[in-house]
């Protein structure tokens, strides 16, 4: 099968809509330097405003995953989290607490207020919802989100959230603020990723919260045979990455965003393999049926184990 090696990656930036481009740099203390880039559409906003996050040690603003969702209507924000340079590189943090600081933090909710306060400036309203997408150290930024400012984001995508990973800051899962707003919260994580780490975190929270109040606003779904956000030779296609058009029944960020404005939780969503990693316009080679875990979809028998329509989830 053909292949891509970054298939997440928007490059059709010469078909983006008219929109205003507003670069901003923070200084909240004395050793911050925060850029932020914010993108409003001219025209077509849907309303919405989409925080984006970052892979790795970050370093550097997350332009196509700006360019996919200001192509898909949304009014977005991203950050470099405070410095520059490889994601793979973390030289930057050594005897730098206050930058250490803008990296676990507060470098991703700085940007969502002067986001907020973008929108509101140049379109006289406020968003009518706020969403966060990212996966990895990007989905680890969404839930720290959720759990220290909880007003910033209705509804948040988590793939694979290294909730392990930062400085001096960590996930806790007191995400009892979030959840009494209304907030939810959707994790995704391949199951030839090493899932184990976010199943127990899943766990802790029920311990936590109850598992009543956590099926209220969180749902985590391992997909199976997917490798690290996505990839891998089984259905690794499941809406991580934000496209016009999509549906519930497809994607898990368009299932979050019905769940967060018409209150209809998620029972499942199908994943899908093309023939070319994230290109929906190749041929769809195989579909998946994926349950909110700990449920696991299971055959009806009406015919073949390559087609979503022969699973049901419990």
């Amino acid at each position: 099968m053909l292949r891509r090696a970054s298939p997440e990656f928007f490059t059709a930036f010469n078909k983006l809509p008219a929109f205003c481009r507003v670069r901003v740099v923070a200084r909240p203390s004395n050793d911050s330097e925060i850029n932020s880039e914010v993108w409003l559409p001219v025209a077509g906003w849907n309303g919405r405003y989409l925080g984006l996050g970052n892979g790795g040690f970050a370093g550097s603003i997350n332009y196509y995953r700006l360019g996919e969702s200001l192509f898909a209507g949304y009014a977005t924000s991203s950050t470099d989290t405070g410095h520059q340079g490889k994601s793979t590189e973390s030289g930057w943090a050594a005897n730098h607490p206050e930058k250490q600081t803008d990296f676990d933090y507060r470098a991703v909710h700085e940007t969502a207020q002067t986001a907020k306060s973008l929108i509101q400036t140049f379109y006289s309203r406020p968003p009518t919802r706020s969403y966060f997408s990212s996966c990895s150290n990007g989905g680890r930024q969404g839930l720290m989100e959720a759990e220290r400012y909880p007003t910033d984001y209705d509804g948040i995508l988590a793939g694979a959230p290294a909730t392990r990973f930062g400085f001096r800051t960590f996930i806790t899962g007191d995400f009892a603020e979030f959840a009494k707003r209304g907030g939810k919260i959707v994790i995704f994580h391949g199951g030839n990723d090493h899932p184990e780490a976010n199943l127990e975190f899943f766990s802790s929270v029920k311990r936590r919260m109850g598992d009543t109040a956590v099926r209220n606003f969180m749902q985590l779904y391992v997909v199976p045979g997917m490798g690290h956000c996505g990839s891998g030779d089984e259905p690794n296609d499941v809406g991580q990455w934000i496209r016009p058009g999509d549906n519930p029944q497809h994607s898990l960020y368009s299932a979050l965003e019905q769940w967060v404005e018409n209150g209809v939780t998620p029972d499942g969503v199908i994943a899908t393999k093309f023939a070319v990693d994230g290109d929906p316009k190749s041929p769809v080679v195989k579909t998946r049926r994926l349950c909110p875990y700990p449920q696991v979809a299971a055959r009806n028998r009406l015919g073949g184990d390559r087609d979503a329509a022969n699973y049901e989830c419990p």
